[in-house]
């Protein structure tokens, strides 16, 4: 029994010790069995080809999520990731093709043939109309979109006092729809064959040439309403521009699109926001998918406007389902819209959470093509992109940023961004750039020192701008070089002037002119000094000898009729006025922070007038001499908002919506340089500009002034500005001869409402027009003294100089703006008072005008 035992024991040990090595026997062969089934696995796959790649935007080449993608006669396919991307095995099917699927965009198929590149970069067309017809009567959209609107408040980012940003600019200009044989036929482009070579033609779209590249890497700080904003900008790589004014606009200064807001203004133009509070007025919504993300559910909402030819977006946006927050939108506008040129415009808005309440902006891009010459000729794609990185909101050191402002927006740009760009953005670009933006950042700078570029620049120039450079002295313009007038007969004008290349700060102008009838030599000579940095100090110090050959304004502000056009648009019947002005002045500007500025010039006049205008020789005590004033003059503007633009010759303001007031001091002292005359004149006007949601723009200018005298002449007072041409100037009374109308007090309102294409659009036959409807009204109320009408022969026979006598001169118009992207036409009557004499010009005309506008 023992002994039984004993061997079982053994046995039992014996089963008990090899049970063990046979398992690890067993796995040892399923690992190799596993081993050799991955590997024919991996071999497997390697013997099946598969295609990858992306499906984006073809216009904005933003990806597109969650679209289809499948084989049509294999049967199988996938559907792309968050950022547009997929990946399947190949078909096996000799004539099988892809075929792509995605909510608002064309059908696109590819052959077999065609997905053989890797990675494939699929581009799909926005469908005509983006979106789905919405037919039942409550769509789940329509619920989606007044969610979105019920939790705006919330989501909206803009629940911060203070905001930071690091910004990531990039600006890329690209020509497109290039006929690129009949670009390397061309005689004229011929020397730039080496640039057609850059044409890209590997890509689906048309072809293209990327022409232009800008990149900047900058500190964004802003607080308050309106914003304070403050842009320092780190790193500036650019291709041919060194003109500080326009790389300001090149960081992110400009960047004031807010896809919640009722309202978005773009090119000047008013388009109503798909996921604004009034849009389901304008939109139908249609609810397309539900999808997850990284844990979270979105919706697909997608939206189309309810009539053509309004300033409306088609597109779509993912909305967070838990918050009911937009976490990217894209909003494309295409066909009949009123923005002159704009062939497409696409923009895109992406939004991230941020202490886990609030939603802030982290992606900016803004699409636009451009075809002045024709939808069928060749068009300028601009495409800029802002990345917003390191948000931080309400902190301290954002305030002490912006207490350095000198005024409400300021971009800093260091010499230093300049030096480090290219180096310092290669080490912080968010995104690597594709090789045709590597071509454009040095396409421009290699044209530029081509001699038969500067050759066709100088002609562009020469023929638009009338300029012709010649190093560091420029001549022209050409259109002044000859002109016509009553008194002068033909008229010989030669212009000469310095160029940036002789100074940056310094500027020396002028040009003599002659009249072959009154043999007279006149002219004009300025120098201008602006001190170097941004200290605001400008002095000028300007001569000149001449007939006033302009049509005055308000303010001063001119229009000038010395130029080979002219004689073509006076009307006829109305004899030309003239007064030659010898003014002799120096004028000191400095503009304050906060775009305050303030201007005091002296400046000594002698008149000398010209028949039919009373003789200057009746407010002479002597036979012999001239009018001779001196006047000391003080000048206030406040300009809120307001931007500039400065080339080396003329600085272009750029007006916000904010009302813009200007106060004005004159005085003349007796005896000061052989004046005559002693007087206080006080002026202020306020303009503004400001849009009326769903009904266009106004504009307003009220002003005042009073002269304190008794005894001056006619030319020293206020001349209400009147216009003998036919073309239509707004700083003028349109029916009212120059030199007509006089006081020494008085005060005036112009008022101008433009529709747009409200009333128009109404007439579906006028909605692809782009033709736009206004009204205005000019009236100003003046009175003369007694004494002043007397001293100057008021209702003089020869003429008929008149006061208002406290009546109030108005007129009323209405007309077209935009016929045919470019002119005007305003009808305009004469309220009171009317005209005494109807033959000269009546109390109701036709005036047209041109300009270039979007």
């Amino acid at each position: 029994m023992e002994g039984r035992t004993e061997n079982e024991r053994h046995i039992g040990t014996t089963t008990v010790y090899l049970m063990p090595q046979t398992f690890i026997c067993t796995c040892k062969g399923w690992v190799v069995f596993f081993c050799l089934l991955l590997s024919a696995k991996q071999i497997w796959a390697q013997r099946i080809p598969t295609t990858n790649g992306r499906v984006v935007n073809k216009f904005t080449e933003e990806p597109l999520p969650f679209a289809t993608v499948y084989w049509k006669i294999a049967g199988y396919g996938v559907m792309t990731d968050s950022v547009g991307g997929f990946q399947l095995a190949s078909s096996s099917r000799k004539d099988d093709s892809l075929i792509i699927r995605y909510v608002g965009y064309e059908v696109k198929a590819l052959s077999l043939e065609a997905t053989r590149v890797s990675p494939l970069v699929i581009q799909l067309e926005a469908a005509v109309k983006l979106g789905v017809e919405v037919k039942a009567k409550m769509d789940k959209g329509l619920v989606w979109w007044r969610q979105i609107v019920a939790h705006k408040e919330e989501n909206s980012p803009a629940h911060y006092r203070s905001y930071y940003a690091e910004l990531y600019n990039k600006l890329e200009i690209d020509l497109s729809n290039i006929n690129q044989q009949r670009w390397e036929k061309s005689r004229l482009m011929k020397p730039y064959a080496f640039v057609a070579k850059q044409i890209d033609t590997v890509s689906e779209q048309q072809p293209f040439l990327p022409v232009f590249l800008s990149e900047s890497v900058s500190d964004y700080y802003s607080a308050g309403t309106p914003p304070n904003i403050r842009e320092e900008i780190r790193a500036l790589n650019t291709s041919g521009i060194k003109n500080e004014s326009v790389m300001q606009y090149l960081g992110g200064i400009n960047q004031k699109i807010n896809s919640y807001q009722n309202s978005l203004f773009i090119f000047g133009r008013e388009f109503i926001s798909p996921i604004g509070s009034v849009g389901d007025h304008y939109y139908h919504y249609k609810g397309l998918d539900t999808v997850v993300m990284h844990g979270e559910q979105y919706y697909h909402l997608a939206f189309t406007p309810k009539r053509e030819g309004e300033n409306l977006f088609a597109g779509d946006c993912w909305i967070q389902a838990s918050t009911w927050a937009i976490q990217k939108i894209s909003m494309a506008v295409a066909g009949a819209v009123d923005i002159n040129f704009v062939k497409r415009l696409s923009i895109i808005q992406e939004f991230s959470k941020y202490k886990e309440k609030e939603w802030v902006v982290t992606k900016d891009r803004f699409i636009v093509e451009l075809a002045p010459l024709g939808k069928d000729r060749t068009t300028f794609i601009g495409r800029k992109t802002t990345l917003y990185n390191h948000i931080v909101t309400d902190e301290d050191f954002i305030t002490e940023k912006l207490n350095a402002n000198r005024r409400k927006e300021e971009v800093v740009i260091p010499d230093s961004a300049l030096v480090i760009g290219k180096e310092y953005l290669d080490g912080h670009r968010p995104e690597t750039l594709t090789g045709n933006e590597m071509r454009a950042l040095t396409l421009v700078d290699t044209l530029k020192s081509m001699p038969a570029f500067k050759r066709l620049n100088n002609t562009v120039t020469f023929l638009l701008d009338g300029h012709i450079k010649l190093g560091k002295l420029e001549i022209g313009p050409w259109y002044k070089w000859i002109s016509r007038n009553r008194v002068e007969g033909p008229r010989l004008r030669f212009d000469l002037g310095t160029t940036a290349a002789f100074s940056r700060n310094w500027r020396l102008n002028g040009y003599l002119a002659y009249g072959l009838k009154d043999q007279s030599l006149k002219g004009s000579m300025a120098v201008t000094h602006i001190w170097p940095g941004d200290n605001g100090w400008q002095v000028t110090a300007l001569y000149k000898d001449d007939l006033d050959n302009n049509q005055r304004g308000f303010n001063g502000e001119e229009v000038s009729l010395d130029n080979i056009f002219g004689q073509l648009v006076r009307r006829h019947g109305i004899p030309q006025k003239f007064i030659r002005e010898a003014d002799a002045s120096i004028s000191v500007l400095k503009q304050f922070p906060q775009q305050f500025s303030l201007q005091s010039t002296i400046v000594r006049s002698c008149y000398t007038t010209f028949d039919p205008l009373p003789p200057h020789k009746l407010f002479l005590s002597e036979e012999k001499g001239k009018v001779v004033n001196t006047e000391l003059q003080l000048k206030f503007r406040y300009a809120p908002g307001e931007k500039e633009v400065r080339t080396f010759r003329k600085v272009r303001r750029v007006r916000s919506n904010l009302p813009v007031a200007e106060v004005a001091y004159a005085f003349a002292p007796t005896a000061v340089f052989d004046s005559k005359y002693h007087y206080q004149k006080v002026s202020v006007s306020v303009r503004q500009q400001f849009p009326l949601p769903g009904w266009g723009k106004v504009n307003y200018m009220v002003y005042a002034g009073r002269i304190f005298t008794d005894r001056l002449p006619f030319m020293l007072l206020q001349m209400h500005p009147g216009n003998e041409t036919y073309y239509y100037n707004k700083e003028a009374f349109s029916l009212m001869k120059k030199y007509e109308f006089f006081s020494d007090r008085y005060a005036g309102l112009n008022i101008e409402h433009n529709f747009n294409g409200k009333l128009l659009n109404l007439l579906p036959f006028m909605r692809r027009t782009g033709v736009r409807q206004f009204w205005n009204v000019k009236s100003v109320i003046g009175d003369l003294s007694n004494n002043n009408r007397m001293f100057n022969h008021m209702e003089f026979s020869g003429y008929g100089m008149r006061s208002l006598k406290g009546n109030i001169y108005t007129e009323v118009g209405t007309g077209f703006d935009n016929i045919f992207r470019f002119f005007r036409i305003d009808a305009v009557w004469r309220i009171y008072p009317q005209q005494t004499n109807t033959s000269q010009t009546g109390d109701f005309g036709l005036f047209g005008s041109f300009r270039l506008q979007f």
